[in-house]
This record gives C-alpha cells, structure tokens and sequence, in this order.
C-alpha cells in the first residue's frame, strides 16, 4: 500500500520533471520549426546550455526525493521505488508531450525521403517507450543516491 504523502512526493516530482522537459521540448520545437528548409539541425550553444540546465534540474529534483525519504524515516526501498514511480509517470507523459513537439518536424523528414507515415508514429512510440524506461531507471538509481546521501533524521532546530 502507498502512502498518501508518498504518492503526493512522486506526482510533485514527476510534475516538475515534466515542467522542465517541456520548457526543453518547447524549445528544442521553436528551433527546429525556424530552421530553413527543415533540414537537419543544428547543434548550438544554446541549445546545449538548455539541455545541461535540464539534465541538472532533473537530477535535483530525484535527489530531493531520495532526500525527502531518507529524512522522513522512510525505508531505502521505498526511496528506490518512489524514485522509479517517478520516472515512469514523467517519462510517460514528458515523453509523450515531447514526441508531440517535435512530431511535425519528424513527420516532414520521413515524408521527405518517401518513407510511409506511420514510420513517424513508430518512431514516436519507441521514443516514447525510451523516455519510460530511462526516467525509470535513473529516477530509481539517483532517488536512491539521494536517500544514501541524505541523513536518516531530521536534525533538531538550534
């Protein structure tokens, strides 16, 4: 059985998770729909910057929640599986959300070489599926660094 407080931990993380990656989404979309011709894009700066901020973002955020669980009194499993929960709800609907900004652009570069559309939805499902497996398994594994970093009791006030 869950606990509610638990379940709100892993829903307000998954929901920052997907707040960040649709900021990266909504950009990584506004780049490819300015490039000319919608050929193939580009690496930048900026858009490195962007993603290295997201990456670090969400690292933060399942170490707070191993952090959270550790401070709490809770066990090092439940922080694993709050951690993979996590992941797996914001890598559903972050990757999902994702494959959505960017699927016009995919859509226009398999018509482009006469491939069959639904190439595009393939691509987007396996996307998709990725998104799931890796925020799993790296919401799990860094929710857990942060229950082992964290201290097991909440230090008295001074």
């Amino acid at each position: 059985m869950v606990r509610p407080m638990r379940a709100v931990q892993v829903f307000l993380a998954a929901t920052a998770l997907v707040l960040i990656g649709a900021v990266e989404a909504a950009a990584s979309a506004r780049q490819l729909a300015a490039q000319a011709g919608r050929g193939r894009p580009t690496l930048s700066g900026e858009g490195a910057a962007l993603t290295l901020a997201g990456l670090a973002l969400s690292v933060a955020v399942y170490l707070v929640l191993g952090r959270a669980v550790g401070r709490s009194g809770g066990p090092e499993r439940a922080a694993v599986a709050e951690g993979v929960a996590s992941g797996i709800l914001a890598g559903a609907v972050g990757g999902s959300l994702r494959a959505l900004a960017v699927s016009d652009y995919l859509g226009e570069q398999v018509a482009r070489f006469g491939l069959p559309a639904e190439l595009t939805f393939a691509s987007l499902a396996v996307f998709v599926a990725g998104a799931i497996v890796a925020s799993a398994i790296g919401g799990g594994a860094l929710t857990w660094l942060g229950f082992r970093l964290s201290s097991r009791s909440p230090r008295p006030p001074p």
